[in-house]
C-alpha cells in the first residue's frame, strides 16, 4: 500500500511539473540592438546583429565587417561607410552630385576602400527614388564616360585605394530625391541612404 501511494504521489508530481513547463513562457529570443533610426530594410537584414563574444577574435572580426551603414543616412555630399557580405570588405562612399547624362541619371560617387581586403564585386545594389516615390534600379546595360569602371560586372578597388565614377539609372520625369546603395549582394534596401534634396 505504501509503495502504491508513493507511486501515485510521484506521478502527480511529474504531471504537475509537466503542466508548469507547458504553460511557462519560452525565453524570448535575443533582439538586435543599435538599429534605431535605420530604415525597415536595414533592420530586417541586420536583425540577427549581435555583439561578438569578447574572447573570440574571429567572431569579432566577422562582426566588425557585418555592420549596418554608418551613419544610416547622409545628405548629398555626405559619406556613409558600407560593409559587404565578405569579411574585410568596407568602403566609404560619398555621393558627389546627380546629373543627367544622355537618357540616364548619373550619380557620381567617390569610393574609398578602408577594409582589409580587395573589393572585387558588383556595384548593382542601388536604387534611385523620385519625387513621386517611384524608384528605379541601376541600369546594368548603360555605359558612360563618367562610369570609370563602375558600370562593369566586377568593380575592383584595392585596399587603401579610391575610385570615382558614376552609376547610371534610367531617367524619369520626377526629380531624384534619394539614393540607396549597398555592396556585393547586400540588398539595396539594406544599404545607406543619401537624401539628395
Amino acid at each position: 500500500m505504501h509503495k502504491w501511494v508513493t507511486t501515485i504521489a510521484l506521478a502527480a508530481l511529474i504531471a504537475g511539473c509537466g503542466d508548469k513547463a507547458a504553460t511557462s513562457d519560452p525565453t524570448p529570443a535575443p533582439r538586435a540592438t543599435g538599429l534605431e533610426g535605420y530604415s525597415k530594410g536595414v533592420r530586417d537584414y541586420y536583425v540577427s546583429l549581435a555583439p561578438a563574444p569578447p574572447d573570440d577574435e574571429h567572431a569579432a572580426i566577422e562582426a566588425e565587417y557585418h555592420q549596418p551603414p554608418k551613419p544610416a543616412e547622409a545628405p548629398l555630399g555626405g559619406t556613409i561607410t558600407l560593409t559587404g557580405t565578405n569579411i574585410g570588405v568596407r568602403l566609404r562612399a560619398t555621393v558627389k552630385r546627380v546629373e543627367p547624362v544622355g537618357d540616364h541619371t548619373a550619380v557620381q560617387l567617390a569610393l574609398e576602400n578602408t577594409g582589409i581586403t580587395v573589393y572585387e564585386g558588383p556595384l548593382r545594389e542601388a536604387t534611385l527614388t523620385h519625387e513621386d516615390d517611384g524608384w528605379v534600379a541601376v541600369d546594368p546595360r548603360a555605359h558612360a564616360e563618367c562610369s570609370n569602371g563602375l558600370d562593369q560586372e566586377t568593380v575592383r578597388i584595392d585596399v587603401g585605394e579610391t575610385l570615382d565614377g558614376c552609376l547610371l539609372f534610367p531617367q524619369t520625369d520626377g526629380e531624384p530625391t534619394r539614393l540607396q546603395l549597398a555592396l556585393e549582394i547586400v540588398p539595396a534596401a539594406a544599404g545607406g541612404i543619401w537624401n539628395l534634396r
